[in-house]
């Protein structure tokens, strides 16, 4: 094959190769159609396209081809859909989202099914209205015997919103929707259409209405604040309580409680799934935990359970956190300790301290068993006073305290110092015996080689004077020991003499070690000296 050809087939070969690794790296974004994906004839949808981090760009394919294409800065990018139409809308869509120059694979597919073209099918309910918790429900949809026969499938939905709750292509006229075991929350209005499979996507009239009535409960709501847990007093503080979306629920009324009172605190009524509850100006009696509700307006028989309780705190000052050490405060040099530090409920970090240093030693996230701070292998450094702290963003100005210290003590040698000390008392004794031994004629002195050998071998253990003893007089002269051996025969250097304590006096003569052609009679006599050393 010609090398031409070669390199481009390789060449394409690669470039597909990174585009599809780039791709793989791009996440496939998600298309839904807000609020529903079943749609009025003569309505206006919008489709939104959910990107990931980094997206920046969008398209909109209908039926495998490009419908539009924009940019987007927000991750996601919405395009509307006017006055849609049975024919021309009702479609299947997908997106892609773009990050540079690169594009994700495609979103699974939409089918966006525009009601009002096919006669409306039948519904019924296997079991009344009113149903107990617990009980096994099945919705029956079935297309009208005037429908054309076609491959259709159903929906069930909810009658206001038009949301599908279940979907189904059954090969008959007729589709079940079954509730193994009803719940409160499964109360509500349902509804349900049939559409064809395949595009354009035309849907029947929505059926009738059809209403079920579960007792009991509704599910919990939640219950938040805002800024924060923990404030100061005189501060704002806004308690959310928000609620799942049932399809029984239109309107509801918002109940905010406080533990310990009988009476609720403060109501509202919202046809949203969640509202507000401002407390101005806190004082520390407002301290305690809080929770809400909600139930239906018109049916007050019906209501949620108690969202979970919030710890609302609002102190003078905030308590101190606590401290200990395990195994405990007296631990041996090279062990291993634990210091524990513990905080109220609403505490999320607590943080580390020494005494005499300024910044935290150490940080970190509390859980149920509190915080755990390793110190390992412990030396006398870390002797000392101890104490933990907790970091709060709160609202308003207040007074975060520190635990009481906790002492922490080191007891024995260290490892490091020990081996320092060794080594300094192993090279003072060698010192000594180099010395003696220099002194005792055991090394020849002809192996020395001038003052600055002596003063390495010698000076570092003893004092000067006793390494290089000299009259303040007289100069000190620079005389090779190798001189004196060339002059003279081999004969002891040094005369012992023995004292009866035990002490070896070592006379040096310097005229002798310093004989050169000098004039005498200038040179004083110079002195003798002793250097004593202790002997074994």
């Amino acid at each position: 094959m010609d090398l031409t050809v070669t390199f481009f087939i390789s060449t394409g070969l690669c470039l597909h190769w990174a585009v599809k690794a780039q791709m793989d790296t791009v996440p496939r974004p998600t298309l839904c159609a807000v609020s529903s994906s079943v749609v009025r004839k003569g309505a206006d949808v919008t489709l939104r396209c959910q990107g990931h981090l980094g997206s920046d760009r969008f398209q909109l394919w209908k039926d495998g081809e490009l419908r539009d294409e924009r940019n987007a800065s927000w991750k996601k990018a919405e395009f509307l859909l006017r006055n849609v139409d049975e024919w021309r809308d009702a479609r299947s869509y997908s997106c892609r989202s773009g990050q540079g120059p690169w594009w994700s694979e495609f979103s699974e597919a939409l089918a966006l099914v525009v009601t009002g073209a096919l006669p409306k099918p039948s519904i019924s309910a296997s079991h009344s209205s009113v149903i107990l918790p617990g009980t096994t429900v099945t919705i029956r949809c079935q297309i009208s015997p005037q429908a054309p026969s076609q491959d259709y499938s159903f929906a069930l939905l909810d009658a206001m919103s038009l949301e599908p709750f279940q979907r189904q292509s059954p090969p008959g006229t007729q589709a079940n929707f079954s509730f193994l075991s009803v719940r409160p929350e499964d109360a509500g209005s349902y509804s349900c259409i049939y559409h064809r499979k395949t595009a354009p996507h035309r849907g029947s009239h929505l059926s009738e209405t059809l209403e079920l009535i579960v007792p009991g409960l509704l599910p919990k709501p939640t219950l938040w604040a805002k800024p924060s847990l923990v404030v100061a007093p005189g501060a704002n503080v806004t308690l959310q309580c928000s609620r799942p979306k049932l399809s029984s629920l239109k309107d509801v009324t918002f109940t905010l409680w406080k533990a310990g009172t009988q009476m609720p605190l403060q109501q509202q009524t919202s046809v949203d799934l969640w509202t507000s509850f401002l407390l101005p100006s806190v004082r520390p009696e407002d301290t305690g935990c809080y929770s809400c509700t909600y139930r239906e307006r018109t049916m007050l028989t019906r209501r949620s359970k108690n969202s979970d309780a919030l710890e609302l705190v609002v102190p003078d000052a905030l308590p101190k956190p606590s401290i200990s050490a395990l195994p405990g405060p007296e631990v041996a040099s090279g062990a291993n300790v634990t210091l524990l530090c513990w905080g109220p409920s609403w505490t999320t970090r607590i943080v580390l301290y020494k005494e005499g240093h300024e910044n935290i030693l150490q940080s970190m996230a509390i859980d149920q068993d509190g915080a755990q701070f390793f110190l390992t292998r412990v030396t006398s450094k870390d002797s000392g006073n101890y104490s933990c702290g907790y970091q709060l963003l709160i609202n308003g100005s207040l007074r975060t305290q520190h635990s009481d210290p906790l002492q922490l003590n080191v007891t024995g040698s260290e490892p490091s110092n020990t081996l320092i000390i060794t080594l300094s008392c192993v090279s003072f004794l060698l010192c000594l015996l180099l010395l003696a031994m220099l002194c005792q004629g055991s090394i020849p002195m002809g192996s020395l080689q001038g003052e600055s050998l002596r003063r390495g071998l010698c000076c570092p253990c003893l004092s000067w004077s006793t390494c290089l003893p000299h009259h303040p007089e007289v100069p000190i002269e620079e005389t090779l020991y190798t001189e004196v051996a060339k002059k003279r025969t081999r004969e002891p250097l040094v005369p012992m003499a023995e004292d009866p304590q035990g002490i070896t006096y070592a006379q040096l003569n310097r005229r002798t070690l310093n004989e050169r052609k000098t004039d005498h009679t200038k040179t004083p006599p110079e002195p003798t000296i002793f250097s004593s050393l202790t002997r074994d």
